[in-house]
């Protein structure tokens, strides 16, 4: 599947992936076998946002969630109006094979949407940022139904069953909730008024949220490493205007800084399948927002990606069916491109 467009279109770094649309694409998003590429296409002006699905060498197909009798993995389209925003994409487990978005009309009053069907766990109220459990047995989100952001888990087996409350601190709404790789833990941001910091559930069969980090400022956006005993973030506690990534352990201890100055990423640091490095983009107007990627651990071993792209933002990164390692990157263009406008997909291969 992906071999069949890396040989020769990305031989001299990143290649385009995506159409050239009239909109920022943005948040790219590789399905868990590598077989598909999610991003959006961000209309700034005209606060639209599309979700698209795009397999290597095939046409995108656009995400357009709509309104059918039933909740469930099989249920088909029936019509319905179409949504002004489709975002945050979040992919099953491969062995079934779906995904869903969250989405609203006019309203927007955002509901979750599975990738066949009707919109799951719906109530006033926006739900969003859903992420599947590796097991596939949860999907878990964040939802401001009882008025404030909490995280709330659905089961896979019983779609049509309320959700159960996971948080509800009065004082906090919660964000970017994440999977450990064993779908017992969860990670997620508590936003206060005071700052933000990364909280752990570590049994959701007893959840008991508590916070790992405690500085001021923000801390967001984490990822677990693939064997679940470290986690990544971003934090500006070190300086308002700049944005650090670190790692720490899930039991706690300090945080330890790995590279100043980069881009925050729209799903969290990304690491490398082996779970021994984080690649990121550095923050760096004069050199265009090169990809780096570091050794975690080791600040110094931190190294350029050639992608052969500027204006670098989102990634992603896979093992591919052919067991190789692609990044997926949105970036403005090619710097030997002469049109450098909207940013659109880029991938290649850098394992």
């Amino acid at each position: 599947m992906l071999t069949i467009v890396t040989a020769a279109a990305f031989a001299g770094g990143a290649g385009p992936f995506s159409p050239a649309y009239e909109g920022n694409c943005q948040a790219p998003k590789w399905s868990p076998d590598g077989g598909r590429l999610a991003y959006e296409v961000n209309y700034h002006d005209l606060k639209v946002v599309e979700q698209y699905v795009q397999a290597p060498g095939a046409d995108p197909q656009k995400v357009e969630p709509v309104t059918v009798g039933s909740s469930s993995l099989t249920a088909g389209f029936s019509g319905g109006p179409p949504q002004m925003v489709v975002h945050e994409l979040a992919w099953s487990p491969a062995s079934l094979g779906t995904l869903l978005t969250s989405a609203s009309g006019t309203d927007r009053d955002y509901d979750l949407y599975l990738e066949t069907g009707s919109p799951i766990a719906a109530a006033p109220g926006a739900d969003g940022g859903a992420a599947w459990s590796p097991d596939g047995q949860h999907i878990a989100f964040s939802s401001a139904r009882t008025g404030q952001g909490d995280v709330y888990l659905l089961s896979v087996a019983d779609l049509a069953a309320a959700p159960r409350q996971i948080t509800g601190d009065p004082t906090s709404s919660e964000l970017y909730v994440t999977w450990s790789p064993d779908s017992r833990s969860l990670a997620f941001v508590g936003h206060t008024r005071t700052g933000d910091n990364v909280y752990l559930v570590p049994d959701i069969d007893y959840p008991a949220p508590a916070p790992i980090t405690t500085w001021s400022r923000t801390q967001t956006r984490p990822s677990f490493s693939p064997d679940g005993a470290q986690l990544a973030f971003y934090s500006n506690h070190a300086e308002a205007q700049r944005f650090d990534l670190y790692v720490m352990s899930v039991d706690g201890g300090t945080p330890r800084l790995q590279v100043e100055g980069v881009v925050m990423n729209h799903d969290g640091p990304q690491w490398t399948p082996d779970g021994q490095g984080i690649v990121y983009v550095k923050d760096d107007d004069d050199a265009y927002d090169p990809v780096y990627t570091v050794r975690v651990g080791n600040p110094a071993s931190a190294t350029r990606i050639d992608t052969g792209t500027v204006g670098n933002g989102d990634l992603d990164v896979v093992v591919g069916t052919d067991g190789r390692t692609y990044l997926a990157v949105a970036a403005q263009g090619r710097a030997d491109e002469a049109t450098k406008d909207y940013k659109r997909i880029y991938v290649m291969v850098i394992e």
